[in-house]
């Protein structure tokens, strides 16, 4: 479990990359404009943007949805642990 402060920090630097992908022109794999909305959709089954969101914020957990959201921004955000 990630302690809160971490999980706030974790949240800005995600949407700020979001944000700065949009002003850049930057596209999903699917070819569309970069949102968490969008980013769901790159999933198959797709997600909702509010998945995506709750993820972001820590409120829920998806390691399908943080593959993504990672793949689709380009950098690693969370610390994976191996499978004993």
């Amino acid at each position: 479990m990630e302690p809160e402060g971490y999980k706030k920090f974790l949240k800005g630097e995600i949407r700020k990359r979001i944000i700065d992908l949009q002003e850049a022109g930057v596209k999903t794999s699917k070819g569309e404009p970069m949102s968490q909305a969008a980013i769901g959709r790159t999933l198959d089954p797709p997600v909702t943007g509010v998945s995506v969101h709750l993820v972001i914020a820590g409120k829920s957990e998806s390691r399908r949805i943080k593959a993504a959201i990672e793949r689709e921004l380009g950098q690693a955000y969370w610390i994976r642990k191996e499978a004993a």
